[in-house]
């Protein structure tokens, strides 16, 4: 559907929830449209960003099909959400680059690289028999930095030019951005919502799964939660070796192990329950393209997470030196800003909020940590942001 059609199929459908009002309750949404009579391309934008696809409105509308209104909110904002990301991503990537072909093409690339520098560099042996454990054996340590942080700046990078741009569109005057990112009450709320979830509770049933349910919920908690134990892994890591002189492999009890296992294993868990409770949802409430690469995005984040489990149980085994250089590679291809969503996404609930104040164990895993856990976070923390502007326009109006 072409994005000014699109976009005037969203405005109609949201024309009618403004007059109704019956979900209310159940997210940020539609406080957030009840301030807005006149939606604008970026007011639209932002409705969908602060949209977690919990579904409940859908289920509880009483105008969808058969109905002649035929209202579906979670598809309207899942297509608008798609064109967004497309559009707010700089530099454009080609078609083969989105979704599963743009992972495998840089898993491939991500191989070939790797493998080149391991028998350049006189760490060919660790693919082919037993090593001491360390990623080390195969690319030396600088050069392995190298690897995984250049593709984990580059997609910060891609993610916050789009986060910025988002920004210039659905907040309009410039001193408005400014006084809500200056807001610490706004920040506290938001980095509050951000830590629990609370918007993906549905106004209390949880989200659809098909049926109410609180799962989805809690297994995005155990990938975002997840991170952060892969995060404080990573940095563990770096402590012991940069300042402590102790090199890795570490012993099991160490900070590193425990915390990487642990954060691998919550990645893994929730990444699995996702993609079981993706399969059973409702196509019809969403988009193929959108779908497609919600399931790119979580198989990569799924390998990820196994193969970096694997990389410490068979670290003295021959196998070692072919699920580290299989986990690297993935390491570079989830950090694909292209294959899930972007920094529109990432921005999309702080400025819910600012609308109404006033209203994986290898250390390689902490890299791709960092990059997609401020995203999940930033997601919560945005759409409170949102709430404070929305509120201080609705307190300027009645004053």
């Amino acid at each position: 559907m072409p994005i000014d059609d699109l976009f005037a199929e969203a405005q109609r459908q949201l024309a009618v929830c403004n007059s109704c009002r019956y979900c209310q309750g159940y997210c940020p949404v539609w406080p957030a449209l009840e301030l807005r009579t006149a939606l604008s391309a970026g007011d639209l934008t932002h409705l969908s960003n602060l949209c977690h696809d919990c579904r409940e409105c859908y289920s509880a509308c009483m105008y969808t099909a058969p109905h002649e209104f035929d209202l579906n909110p979670p598809k309207v904002f899942a297509a608008v959400r798609g064109e967004t990301y497309r559009d707010y991503v700089r530099p454009r990537p080609p078609g083969w680059m989105s979704g599963r072909r743009g992972v495998a093409a840089t898993f491939a690339a991500a191989v070939v690289l790797l493998v080149s520098l391991a028998l350049l560099t006189g760490g060919g042996a660790a693919l082919a028999g037993p090593t001491s454990g360390s990623a080390y054996d195969l690319v030396p340590h600088l050069m392995l930095v190298a690897v995984v942080t250049l593709p984990a700046v580059w997609s910060c990078g891609v993610l916050a030019v789009a986060g910025l741009r988002y920004w210039r569109d659905t907040h309009g005057r410039s001193a408005d951005l400014l006084d809500g990112l200056l807001d610490g009450r706004a920040w506290w709320a938001g980095l509050g919502q951000a830590a629990n979830l609370r918007h993906m509770t549905g106004g209390g049933a949880g989200c659809d799964e098909p049926e109410p349910g609180r799962w989805r919920r809690r297994l995005h908690l155990a990938v975002s939660y997840g991170f952060l134990l892969c995060l404080l892994s990573t940095a563990s890591a770096a402590v012991m070796q940069e300042f402590l002189g102790l090199m890795p492999p570490y012993d099991p009890l160490t900070v590193p192990v425990v915390t990487g296992t642990l954060g691998g294993a919550g990645i893994a868990v929730g990444c699995a329950g996702l993609l079981l409770l993706k399969r059973r949802s409702d196509p019809e409430q969403g988009t193929a393209g959108m779908r497609a690469a919600d399931y790119s995005l979580l198989w990569a984040l799924l390998v990820l997470a196994v193969t970096g489990l694997a990389t410490l149980f068979l670290r003295h085994t021959a196998l070692f030196g072919i699920v580290l250089l299989v986990h690297l590679a993935e390491v570079a291809a989830s950090q694909s800003p292209f294959i899930g969503p972007a920094g529109d996404r990432s921005a999309g609930p702080m400025k819910g909020d600012c609308d109404a104040a006033t209203s994986r164990p290898d250390r390689a895993d902490g890299v791709i940590a960092r990059c997609w856990t401020g995203q999940i976070g930033l997601a919560t923390v945005e759409s409170s942001l949102t709430s404070t502007f929305d509120g201080r326009r609705a307190e300027r109006a009645v004053s």
